[in-house]
């Protein structure tokens, strides 16, 4: 998380952390600029629950509700629903969730809750949303800081091949979670002509045309 951010920005993450009050603090900025990496550094050296934005469901405040997280970080803040948005509004203003639904109701409060978020476009967050939080525009990373990452995010794979995946990745998503993903794949035995396989099968038939 921290090889490729600036002094200032890691300074305030860790004020935020220390603090006892409740905070927000949203990564904006594009694809590979970090802001993925900077929520699992923040998850590595404090404990705390994940949720994936663009794949919300009631668990998140089933979650909040059991575990009362004192962090809590959210990707893609700008692919959740405008009705989970809507639900967070006074759990980000007050640290207190009080939400009724058709099924289950929810009434409880987090002291002292520190939020990290990220979104690639901060205008599809309502203008409500956006209030809550104070934003840090983080600037994208080069290439060479690409490959660096992609050998830090998966140590079990020989360095050259994070590095192979990663030059993949930075034509088309340059997102630090695709190489991640691809990785997931690789056998010990792979080489280049097999990495180079998959990441053609995916281009072929990962999106739609």
């Amino acid at each position: 998380m921290w090889e490729y951010s600036s002094d200032e920005v890691k300074g305030l993450v860790r004020r935020a952390l220390d603090s006892d009050e409740n905070y927000n603090l949203l990564f904006c900025g594009p694809p590979a600029s970090a802001k993925t990496l900077f929520l699992l550094g923040i998850l590595k050296c404090r404990k705390g629950v994940y949720f994936d934005g663009s794949n919300t469901t009631n668990r998140i405040l089933d979650v909040l509700e059991e575990e009362r997280p004192g962090v809590i970080c959210t990707d893609v803040l700008d692919k959740m629903s405008r009705q989970f948005q809507n639900q967070l509004l006074n759990f980000l203003e007050s640290g207190r969730i009080k939400v009724d639904q058709q099924r289950k109701s929810y009434d409880f409060e987090i002291k002292g809750a520190k939020v990290f978020a990220t979104c690639n476009e901060i205008n599809r967050l309502s203008k409500p949303l956006q209030s809550r939080f104070r934003r840090l525009h983080l600037p994208p990373y080069t290439m060479e800081q690409f490959l660096d990452i992609a050998v830090k995010v998966c140590p079990k794979l020989r360095e050259d091949t994070p590095r192979i995946i990663a030059e993949e990745v930075w034509k088309t998503s340059k997102d630090v979670r695709d190489v991640i993903s691809l990785s997931k794949l690789i056998r010990k035995s792979d080489g280049p002509d097999e990495i180079d396989g998959i990441m053609r099968t995916f281009t072929k038939y990962g999106s739609p045309t």
